[in-house]
Order: structure tokens, then sequence, then C-alpha cells
């Protein structure tokens, strides 16, 4: 389970850091300038490692699916960022495992009972954690807007794990450094394409280059973590530990942003971290 923990790690700091260009410029060219970094990052360690890219046309759509999902579900979570707060959005976009354990049931998966326990904890965490963070402040503050954030953080989950999913298939095809640089590709296009329809002529945040660089490349670490998981036996399990990136973006934004969080919220944590705990052990 080192793989999800990289995973949840390397997005904590990501969605945290996210709030601050999504804010000051929007989330559609904050949302392009990460992806067009990540891919730079990606390139170069292409380059570096000599193998090239070996494009396997019957399964592409694996890897379309992957960043077209992906480019959305980013898309989604910094419009999310942008109205509401750090604490409400991050613990619901952490749901995404829940529909990720539905597909890969659905395609003959048999968790055990140990590991299902395990998952219910990270699950019962998030749900805590999301109905308990509506109730702080900034949320009551937000209460016109709740519902866009709302159902933007839940279009984020869904999208996250429709993403992982096919990302995770198409690396024992296309490999786990070569799936994420194709996906990157195709998210590239998608966020390109949306820039064009909705921000024609916005500037880039040019001035944020430095962050956008370092998220950029955590990004690229937490998702090739996640796909890299498609190598190994039950990666399922591995996209349910990286939920807990939702605890790390939430005591960020508690200790340096002094988002409340409630009693019952910590709680959820607790059962969020709990669960990773149990799991990466197994």
């Amino acid at each position: 389970m080192v793989l999800g923990l990289v995973a949840a790690l390397s997005w904590g700091d990501y969605d945290f850091l996210s709030r601050f260009p999504s804010r000051a410029v929007g989330p559609i060219p904050t949302v392009l300038a990460v992806t067009i970094s990540g891919l730079v990052a990606l390139s170069a360690w292409v380059l570096i490692g000599g193998d090239g890219i070996t494009i396997v046309w019957p399964k592409l759509w694996l890897v379309a699916i992957a960043g077209i999902f992906f480019a959305l579900a980013t898309l989604a979570l910094f419009a999310a960022f942008a109205l509401g707060p750090i604490t409400l959005v991050a613990p619901i976009v952490a749901s995404y495992p829940a529909l990720a354990m539905v597909f890969a049931v659905a395609h003959g998966a048999r968790p055990t009972a140990w590991q299902w326990l395990s998952i219910g904890c990270v699950m019962a965490g998030v749900l805590i954690a999301s109905r308990s963070g509506s109730n702080n402040e900034d949320a009551a503050e937000l209460k016109a807007e709740m519902k866009t954030v709302l159902g933007l953080a839940v279009l984020s989950g869904v999208c996250f794990a429709v993403a992982i999913t096919a990302g995770q298939a198409a690396v024992p095809i296309f490999g786990d450094v070569e799936t994420v640089w194709l996906a990157r590709i195709f998210g590239l296009l998608t966020i390109g394409l949306i820039y064009l329809w909705r921000s024609p002529g916005a500037p880039l945040p040019l001035r944020w280059l430095p962050l956008l660089g370092l998220m950029g490349c955590l990004d690229v670490a937490a998702l090739a973590a996640l796909t890299a998981a498609g190598d190994f036996p039950s990666p399922e399990l591995t996209t349910v530990v990286s939920s807990a990136f939702a605890a790390v973006t939430v005591l960020l934004a508690r200790l340096l942003l002094k988002e409340p969080i409630a009693l019952i919220q910590l709680g959820g944590m607790v059962l969020i971290f709990g669960g990773v705990a149990a799991l990466a052990g197994l």
C-alpha cells in the first residue's frame, strides 16, 4: 500500500496548494498550466529513461478515458476549491474509492472481510468529514453557492474514480510511465479545448509558475503511483489508501489557513487514517 500512501501525500499537498492560484486567476487557466508543467516533467522522465512510448492502438481508449476524466476531475476540484472551503470539498472528493471498488468488484475482485472492514472505516470517515464540514463557518457564509460546491466535489470524485480505474487497466498494456504520459496528452487536449471554449485569451498565471511547476510534479507523482498499482494484485486497495489525501489537505488547511474543524469531523479523519493504516499493513 506504499503506492497509495505516496499518492495520498502528494495529492494532499497538491490540493492544498491549488487553492491559491485557483482563486487568484481561475480554475481553467490553473488546470491548463498545471497540466502543461506535469507533461514537461513526464517528458523529461521519458527521455531520461530512454525506453520511448509504444502505442497499442486497440487499447488506446483506456488511456484516453484516463486522461480526459482526470482533466475533468481536476477542473471540477479546482473550481470547488475556488468557491468553497477546503475542509468541505476535500473529504467529499475523497469518496472516489467507493465507486472504484464497485468497478473492481464488477470485474471479479473479491476483497477479504478484513479489507472490507478497513475500506468501510475509510469511507465512513469520508462521509462523516463531508457532512460535518458543511456546518463550519465558511460553509455557512457560502450557503447560496453550496449546491454548486457540493455538485463540483461529487463530480470530481466520480471522474477521479473513472480515470484511475482506466489508468490502472492500461498499465499492463502500456507500462507505468507510458500510461501516465499518454493520459496527460489526452488531458492536455481536453483542458486546452475547454480553455479555448470558456476562457479564450485568458492569461496563464505566469507569476505562479514556480508553484504550478511544483504542483505539476506532485500531481504526476500521485498519478504515477496510482497507475503503477495496476501491475500489482488488488490495485483498488491502493486507490482506497490514496483517498487519505483529504485528511492531509484538511490538516494543512487547519494548521496554515486556520479553517475550523469540528470535533466530529476530526473523528472522521481518525477513521480515515485508521482504515488506511490497516490496509497498508495487509
